[in-house]
């Protein structure tokens, strides 16, 4: 089974890289310049700075924590001066995505060892011996259903671990959504989540973005470990 490296969505202040989501889903916020890998604190329920309940952090709530205030404007990414639940959203995507990038020299480097005839191609058994994380996910990195991979689809590889990891994500988000809207109505309340999550539910304002009362599967997302 494939093991991707956890991501932690936390707001306690350490270092970090940066980090696309959307509802009917919040619209999308498509940020002009993405963040450098390197210029982002990490983040653990960003939403608990929400002081005056707004659904969004202002500069003024981040002034007691140095390294977040220093990259304000870089996860502000459309610039209207705030941090929302969507743009955290998208950072945490944009994350996950750099980090599989830059992981691409060493797949190839992993390829040439993993070669062991030499021959420019990389079989399923080659793969097991030497790469397992590209032996699991072979089938769908072989497009051209060759019985083997050459060493720019091995680079490329990042893109489908990116799309596993975020889909994970998701399936993590839908299920504690299941289980956390007791009344089956396709929406949390935060007497909801309140009852299951009171930690989560400080930041029920931050993560209700169309400011509706509730929760919307797409506005809902969990911690990450």
């Amino acid at each position: 089974m494939l093991r991707l490296r956890p991501i932690v969505l936390c707001l306690s202040i350490a270092l970090v890289a940066p980090i696309a989501l959307a509802q009917t889903r919040p619209a999308p916020v498509t940020p002009s310049k993405p963040a450098a890998a390197s210029s982002l604190p990490q983040l653990l329920w960003i939403g608990d700075l929400d002081i005056n309940q707004d659904g969004r952090i202002s500069p003024a709530e981040v002034a007691s924590r140095p390294q977040l205030a220093k990259a304000f404007t870089s996860m502000d990414l459309n610039h209207d001066g705030s941090i929302t639940n969507s743009e955290v959203q998208t950072l945490w995507q944009q994350r996950i995505a750099a980090s599989n990038a830059q992981q691409r020299t060493a797949r190839l480097q992993r390829f040439d060892k993993a070669d062991a005839n030499k021959d420019g191609k990389l079989t399923l058994a080659e793969a097991k011996a030497g790469m397992p994380q590209i032996a699991a996910t072979f089938t769908a990195l072989d497009t051209g259903k060759a019985g083997y991979l050459t060493k720019d689809q091995v680079a490329a590889a990042g893109q489908l671990f990116t799309r596993i990891e975020i889909g994970q994500w998701r399936q993590r988000n839908a299920k504690a959504f299941a289980a956390l809207d007791t009344n089956k109505d396709g929406k949390l309340s935060r007497a909801e989540l309140e009852a299951k999550m009171p930690r989560l539910a400080k930041s029920f304002a931050f993560l209700d973005e169309n400011h509706d009362g509730s929760l919307s599967s797409a506005e809902f997302t969990l911690p990450q470990k």
